[in-house]
């Protein structure tokens, strides 16, 4: 993969194998592996009720009910518009790499104007870190804002959820990085790579990335270890205290240690403002119902909209360089914008953005999302080097790229997904996965188990 420098505010993933210091505010990356969906790419969430509009200041409403012609919500689906909102999402980075690599050049936009909005892949990041906030956030808030079971058991059924498809994920990058694809110089330095990978310390360690998406699992990971401090707060202070302190820490330690070079850049590595984000996700969480403002009822679908058309607006003024080059800064906006529309949307269960997110096609393709971050890279990156890139170049590229791997990286994600990781969404140990694959092959149902 050819190698492009990315200057990040909060340099997320790891410095650039190639030659060149990275700077304070700047981080050398490898920006073709750089952008993922966050590990709750195919997470399921837990049913909660679906609420109508209240008819007054804090009332909760009555429950609603299915609009004419409509059958009722089936099981999930009063948040099943989070499988839809992953699934976009992942796909966006599938969208955008396949524009990295034809136009590179980044963070300048060296292609087409009209296909410039694929340059800001890394804020699907975002909205999965949100998403991850709010999904894993509606579990305790049916007890008491605490962890069922605690912080173990938390930890044991997150780490049984990711790392499984990780791990295969990584045992199948390593090899094609250092024959297929080249990305990795050679098996010594694969080796060092797995090893570091494997232990998630690929955002503190500098090493060459067998599979550049996996930064964001590494950030993921010490944000879990920090989720029962925020549930802490949750119930000490309220949610939106929770929410505020959590963004001052994380923003006021950017500028604290914007002075100290050494400092700063690992404090940028570990991507902090994913943990504001976060935070945002759960604040969302918090409640089904729009807030009240004098009286009355705050448009929250309509305020996301004008927000995320100012962004667009903002971005278009400002320009792609500064934009990224102040990632940390525009991830928190972006994180604040995503909040707001899920809040928005689990307080409208009959608006239309709702019902499209919830749609089938969607659904279906947010479910095994997290097996499409994992691979897709692979499969693009030796599509690309082996294939396409003696054909064609320009918009003639990037149209034969993404018509090849688009279906591809469905077909092969989904395969992936059977064998590697909804195996382990619906057992919760090694004895169980064997018992579900004895039974399958056997024609035995096998009941579904939320992760």
């Amino acid at each position: 993969m050819t190698t492009h420098r990315e200057g990040f505010e909060s340099p997320a993933a790891v410095p650039d194998p190639g030659p060149g210091p990275a700077s304070v505010d700047q981080a050398t990356v490898w920006v073709p592996r750089r952008a993922l969906p966050g590990s709750e790419a195919a997470e399921r969430t837990v049913t909660i009720p679906r609420f109508a509009r209240a008819t007054r200041p804090g009332t909760d409403g009555d429950r609603a009910r299915p609009a004419a012609g409509k059958a009722p919500e089936k099981l999930h689906g009063a948040t099943a518009w989070l499988d839809g909102v992953r699934g976009l999402a992942a796909m966006f980075v599938v969208l955008h790499h396949c524009w990295l690599i034809v136009f590179p050049g980044f963070p300048r936009n060296n292609g087409p104007w009209y296909v410039g909005w694929l340059l800001y892949g890394h804020l699907a990041v975002v909205v999965f870190i949100v998403l991850s906030g709010y999904s894993l956030a509606l579990a305790p808030a049916g007890n008491g804002h605490r962890l069922k079971g605690g912080w173990r058991t938390f930890a044991r059924r997150r780490a049984w959820r990711i790392l499984p498809p990780y791990w295969t994920a990584l045992v199948i990058s390593v090899p094609v990085a250092i024959w297929v694809t080249h990305s990795v110089s050679g098996t010594g330095a694969g080796i060092r790579a797995f090893f570091v990978h494997f232990s998630m310390l690929q955002i503190m360690v500098d090493t060459e990335r067998p599979n550049g998406t996996f930064w964001s699992i590494a950030v993921e990971v010490w944000i879990y270890v920090l989720f029962p401090l925020l549930l802490l707060l949750r119930r000490r202070l309220g949610p939106v205290a929770m929410a505020v302190v959590t963004v001052l820490v994380v923003c006021g330690l950017k500028v604290a240690l914007s002075h100290t070079p050494m400092f700063a850049t690992r404090y940028g590595q570990l991507s902090p403002q994913m943990l504001a984000c976060f935070a945002l996700g759960v604040l969302a969480a918090d409640s089904s119902r729009a807030p009240w403002i004098a009286g009355r009822r705050v448009p929250l679908l309509g305020l996301a909209g004008l927000l995320v058309a100012a962004c667009v607006a903002g971005f278009a003024v400002i320009g792609s360089e500064d934009i990224v080059n102040n990632y940390f800064w525009v991830d928190v906006l972006v994180g604040v914008v995503t909040a707001v529309a899920f809040r928005g949307l689990a307080a409208a269960p009959t608006s239309r953005l709702r019902g499209v997110l919830a749609a089938r096609p969607l659904t279906t393709l947010g479910m095994f999302a997290f097996s499409i971050y994992l691979i897709h890279v692979l499969i693009l990156e030796t599509l690309w080097f082996h294939l396409v890139q003696d054909l064609a170049s320009g918009m003639a590229a990037l149209a034969i790229i993404m018509a090849l791997t688009i279906p591809t990286v469905l077909v092969v994600s989904y395969g992936f997904f059977k064998l590697f990781e909804a195996p382990f969404l619906r057992a919760r140990s090694w004895a169980d996965v064997r018992g579900l694959r004895s039974r399958a092959g056997g024609g035995q149902p096998v009941p579904p188990r939320v992760a």
